[in-house]
C-alpha cells in the first residue's frame, strides 16, 4: 500500500503514567479550551508558550520535553488547547523523597492570561494529588515573576523557602511554594 493513503493514527500521549487523565472542556473568559494529555507533537508549541512567556527565553527545550515525555515516571503533561493550538500546559511529577504533587513547569501565553487558565491547571493539579492520594502541591516560581506568585499565593500556596540563585540562565533565586491539601 502506498504511504500516502495510510490512515494517519492519532498520536497517543506517552509514559503518562500517574493518572488514566480524561480529555475535558472548561470555560477560559468567553472561550472554551480542550484539557487533554500531552504528546510529544505537541512539543513545539510547548517551548513556543516559553519563548512568549520568558521574552524569547525558553528555560525547557524541545530536549527536555521530549525526555519528560518519553520518561517511564510518574509523570503528567496535560495542555490546554483552542482549535489545536497549545495556549497553555502544565507539567506534574509525583516525588520520591517527599509525598507532594510538584508543578515542575506550568505556562500560559500572555495573550490568554488574566482569563483563568493559570488557575484552573492549578485546580487539576489540586484534584490530581488529590485523586492519588497525596497531601500537598509544591512549586518554585522565579522572584521576578510577582504575577504568577500572587496568583500561588490567591490559590492559597506559601512560601515554604528561598533558594538562592536557583535559576541557570540569569542566577536568580527561586520562591519555594507549597500547599498542604488535607487543610
Amino acid at each position: 500500500m502506498f504511504l500516502k493513503f495510510k490512515k494517519k493514527k492519532k498520536e497517543k500521549p506517552v509514559a503518562q503514567t500517574l493518572i488514566d487523565f480524561p480529555t475535558e472542556r472548561f470555560q477560559a473568559g468567553s472561550d472554551v479550551l480542550t484539557l487533554r494529555l500531552a504528546t510529544v507533537s505537541d512539543i513545539p508549541g510547548l517551548v513556543a508558550i516559553q519563548e512568549a512567556v520568558y521574552n524569547g527565553y525558553a528555560p525547557w527545550v524541545s530536549r527536555d520535553f521530549y525526555h519528560e515525555l518519553t520518561a517511564e515516571k510518574d509523570r503528567l503533561y496535560l495542555v490546554a488547547v483552542k482549535r489545536d493550538q497549545v495556549v497553555a500546559f502544565i507539567a506534574l511529577v509525583r516525588r520520591e523523597q517527599v509525598p507532594d504533587l510538584h508543578i515542575a513547569n506550568i505556562a500560559v501565553l500572555p495573550v490568554w492570561q488574566g482569563r483563568s487558565v493559570g488557575t484552573y491547571l492549578i485546580n487539576t493539579a489540586k484534584a490530581v494529588a488529590w485523586e492519588i492520594g497525596l497531601p500537598m502541591l509544591s512549586l518554585e516560581a522565579r522572584r521576578s515573576n510577582t504575577g504568577a506568585l500572587e496568583l500561588y499565593d490567591r490559590l492559597g500556596f506559601f512560601v515554604q523557602d528561598v533558594i538562592e540563585r536557583y535559576y541557570v540562565d540569569n542566577k536568580e533565586d527561586a520562591i519555594s511554594m507549597v500547599q498542604n491539601l488535607e487543610d
